[in-house]
């Protein structure tokens, strides 16, 4: 590795693990990389992405995320200048012209050559599994150290109104995987909230699905897909939306493979929409699917497309949460455009 690799460490990831295995981590990270590695530790929520511009401006070549998926998007927005254009109140999310929705979600790298090196430091580590690293955190580090494989993936922007604003605004947010919408989401935000005081991954899960699953009800909502060499809409979609998915990456948390034509260097949204449908019937749905015994495709149920951009529209007042690589962001309505190859990161030797 380059005596200029930046590893960017969250020691609350893995419910305190991280920090606590410190000492062993770091081993195992200056065995496979060397002994030049740079440690910074993040204090607080947004920390990951401050440090990866200041040490890119800086002029490091390489950032290395250590703690879980919520870290590694935190580097990953950090990879990119500041998006200025896309902090309007006033965009009119259904009727925007299609060059203003390219200016509002227009991205700039601050080195388009810096390398971003994923490892599995986290709990569930989707990302990891979507782009079929390692799951095991030595054996990654090893087999990445070992490769040369370099390669260029796509980006998600994402435009979504923050929730529980008396004057509501809206938030900008990159991710590599993807966004969840609707129940889906609804569940990561309960347990996210439940975590925060216990401290239990599995108990904050259940907990969330508990509590939001009996009573969760579909919302009217419009996605409009859209295509970049067209500059216009390519197919609408009008239904009660349930649950939702715009995906860079083919798997969820809680290893449901979800986006099956997913391909992270394609230059392609895959939407999945499960209509209008029983709570426990997705639920049942999503666990064959994990089984293996169901595959998401175009069913009466269920809608399945891919395309460059689109549009979740509904009213903001229904409140339909958006999480993106498992965070919460805010609520619909919303705006996701892809940006291919716009981020290098290491593979695994092919």
């Amino acid at each position: 590795m380059p005596d200029n690799s930046i590893v960017i460490v969250n020691p609350n990831s893995k419910g305190g693990q991280t920090g606590k295995n410190w000492d062993s981590i770091e081993q195992t990270l200056r065995k496979c990389f060397g002994n030049d590695l740079k440690f910074v530790f993040t204090e607080k929520s947004g920390d990951g992405t401050l440090l990866t511009r200041k040490f890119l401006e800086q002029g490091s070549t390489h950032i290395i995320p250590i703690g879980g998926d919520g870290i590694i998007n935190e580097v990953t927005n950090g990879f990119f200048k500041e998006n200025n254009n896309s902090s309007s109140d006033s965009v009119d999310f259904k009727n925007i012209k299609y060059d203003n929705l390219l200016a509002i979600t227009d991205i700039e790298p601050i080195n388009p050559d810096a390398v971003l090196m994923i490892l599995p430091g986290g709990t569930r580590n989707v990302l990891v599994r979507s782009l079929g690293l390692p799951p095991d955190f030595e054996e990654c580090c090893k087999t990445l150290s070992a490769s040369n494989n370099i390669k260029k993936i796509d980006v998600i922007a994402a435009l979504v109104m923050a929730s529980k604003e008396k004057d509501p605004k809206s938030i900008f947010r990159l991710f590599l995987n993807a966004a969840e919408i609707g129940l889906g989401a609804e569940i990561i935000d309960k347990s996210k909230l439940v975590r925060d005081q216990v401290g239990s991954r599995i108990l904050s899960t259940v907990t969330g699905i508990i509590a939001t699953l009996p009573i969760y009800k579909s919302n009217i909502c419009e996605i409009i897909e859209g295509s970049l060499e067209d500059n216009g809409i390519s197919n609408r979609l009008l239904t009660k939306m349930t649950m939702g998915m715009t995906s860079n990456g083919s798997f969820l948390g809680g290893g449901f493979q979800v986006a099956t034509k997913a391909d992270m260097a394609d230059g392609l949204l895959d939407t999945i929409v499960i209509k209008n449908s029983d709570s426990f019937k997705i639920l049942h749905k999503l666990i064959n699917i994990k089984k293996g015994e169901e595959a998401i495709d175009n069913e009466n149920d269920i809608y399945y497309g891919q395309s460059q951009t689109t549009r979740w529209i509904t009213e903001m007042q229904n409140n339909v949460t958006v999480t993106v690589d498992g965070e919460p962001i805010g609520i619909l309505p919303g705006i996701f455009r892809i940006h291919p190859q716009s981020l290098t990161i290491r593979l695994c030797s092919t």
